[in-house]
């Protein structure tokens, strides 16, 4: 089998533990006490955590669908060649 095809979809990302946006702004936050911050970056971390997560194993799906389907095609080229040798 040949090398795999890159993943479909493939964006370019931040690096993990970066922000991808910029979230809210001073002002917004300034009426806030420190404990509600708090609160609100746990939150932010606790999203983006998941959000890292899941973009991962789907990317890991899409690896392992792209690998199946090259599996499946040279499968049924042996059984082709199986087939004309009858």
């Amino acid at each position: 089998m040949g090398p795999l095809p890159p993943a479909r979809n493939e964006r370019a990302t931040a690096p993990r533990g970066t922000a991808g946006a910029p979230r809210g702004s001073a002002a917004a936050d300034a009426g806030l006490s420190t404990e509600e911050q708090a609160l609100i970056a746990a939150q932010r971390h606790a999203f983006d955590y998941e959000a890292a997560s899941r973009a991962e194993a789907e990317r890991e799906h899409e690896v392992l669908q792209a690998l199946l389907m090259a599996f499946l095609k040279n499968e049924d080229e042996i059984t082709k060649k199986w087939i004309s040798l009858i």
